[in-house]
């Protein structure tokens, strides 16, 4: 058996019996940390437009578009529902994957929708889902970082078609026809970074999910060993010689991408290259009680790799729209100088023309040092510790200097439950009544119990306040 028979055979075998309790348990809190930034991205310029976009469709009312109060047809759901929980960029972060979870659980919700699929199915649909992308990526080399593709759009696309292949109850057969036929649709370039086109990234990794699953399923054929073929997944897209499979079907599930290296949540709604830095800053000025008058420079080290894609980093030069400012390493820097925290009032029209937190960007400078920043080296061996940010802030007449190695929220200092719960209700409270915000809150955490994932999705829908 070839690598892609491989995965489909353990797709097709995998039950809700054999998961984890810990990959479960991970799954619900992942799940709600999505669900938190897709309510509070629905109001944002580019989820309106592409809620637009869809309704302007007329389809089928299949599923539901979070806070949109009204369905639509379930392929361009899941494309809006993607867009939507991506369009801050605060939802979560793996290791070599970018963003795992707005690729494949968007697909599932809205799919599983017009499905009726019970919240049982979706967590395991969700968990395999997650375990291919994030283990192909694994086997890939930190390089494709350095490409004009964006990468994590077509792990997403592959990591979506196996979720959705497996609620849709393929058998291995069909399921390595949905995995060919969603590497015929998957892409996604770096240009458009910073543009309102980028999060349809996630979008269109879960519509490309949903799609190639229900094209698998009327028998529409395509290349069978699609992973490992010559010109098939990983040689087009990963490159030849930039990628080793070996063992990759082996080691499926053992132990599930979800729970190593895991999954980290954001503290922040700005790109995940900034968290370390915005923490170490916060850090310095509570311990020396500094205000940003008191600053006269600050020194942020990153890496090349970080700044491909923080790509509105230069300090003279602002970013022009408040998403670009979150992959601006020094807004994020200023925003916590001068407001003292990072949240989602910082990445406004009015803050990104606050002339005080202008004056303080400028004094913001980037520099490379010869350290393993997370996850900064484009080469890099499997026993790689990487380390923070370096930050050292000036004043007129000392210098202080902090790095925070273990962010709060990844793996290895993970949110606890309630610090998540917080941050959802944040999110929520922006479009949801408290009654619906806490009734949605406990659907997600207990979702194996669900029997039906629309019961979830109508809430979420709408009618909205």
């Amino acid at each position: 058996m070839g690598a892609t028979e491989k995965i489909a055979d353990w797709i097709a075998k995998t039950a809700y019996e054999d998961l984890p309790r810990q990959a479960v348990e991970r799954a619900k809190r992942t799940a709600l940390d999505t669900v938190a930034a897709a309510l509070a991205g629905c109001t944002e310029p580019a989820a309106t437009l592409i809620t637009g976009y869809v309704k302007a469709l007329d389809g089928s009312p299949q599923s539901g578009v979070i806070g949109s109060g009204f369905r639509a047809a379930v392929a361009e759901a899941a494309l809006a529902n993607g867009t939507i929980a991506h369009v801050l960029d605060y939802d979560d972060c793996g290791m070599k994957m970018g963003h795992p979870s707005v690729m494949v659980l968007p697909a599932l919700f809205s799919l599983g929708q017009q499905l009726h699929a019970s919240g049982r199915e979706v967590l395991t649909a969700y968990i395999l889902g997650l375990e291919i992308e994030g283990k192909i990526a694994l086997h890939a080399d930190f390089n494709n970082g350095e490409r004009s593709l964006n990468n994590q759009s077509w792990y997403g696309s592959l990591g979506a078609a196996a979720a959705c292949a497996k609620l849709l109850g393929l058998d291995a057969g069909r399921i390595r026809m949905a995995l060919g036929i969603v590497t015929n649709l998957a892409c996604g370039v770096s240009a458009n970074h910073g543009f309102g086109i980028y999060p349809t990234g996630a979008g269109n990794a879960c519509r490309n999910g949903v799609a190639a699953a229900l094209m698998a399923r009327e028998g529409i054929t395509a290349h069978p060993d699609i992973v490992e073929a010559r010109n098939g997944f990983l040689h087009t897209l990963v490159g030849p010689g930039q990628y080793d499979i070996t063992g990759l079907a082996e080691g499926l599930g053992n132990p599930f991408y979800i729970t190593a290296p895991g999954i980290g949540l954001k503290k922040y709604p700005s790109c995940y290259h900034t968290h370390r830095a915005i923490d170490a800053v916060l850090q310095l000025m509570a311990e020396h009680h500094l205000t940003a008058r008191d600053v006269t420079e600050v020194d942020v080290g990153t890496s090349k790799r970080a700044l491909r894609v923080l790509a509105y980093s230069d300090p003279q030069t602002p970013p022009e729209t408040p998403y670009q400012a979150k992959f601006s390493m020094p807004f994020c820097i200023a925003a916590a100088l001068v407001d003292g925290k990072v949240n989602l009032e910082t990445f406004t029209p009015e803050k990104l023309s606050d002339p005080g937190l202008g004056e303080t960007r400028k004094k913001v400078q980037l520099s490379l040092p010869d350290v393993p920043i997370w996850p900064g080296l484009a080469d890099v061996g499997p026993d790689t510790v990487f380390v923070g940010n370096p930050v050292t802030i000036r004043t007129a007449d000392r210098s202080y200097s902090a790095r925070v190695d273990i962010l709060h929220g990844d793996p290895a200092s993970p949110l606890t439950d309630e610090e998540i719960l917080v941050k959802y209700r944040d999110c929520a409270g922006r479009l949801l009544k408290p009654a619906d915000i806490e009734a949605g809150g406990d659907l997600l955490l207990n979702l194996e119990r669900l029997a039906d994932i629309g019961e979830l999705m109508d809430l979420l829908t709408g009618p909205v306040r």
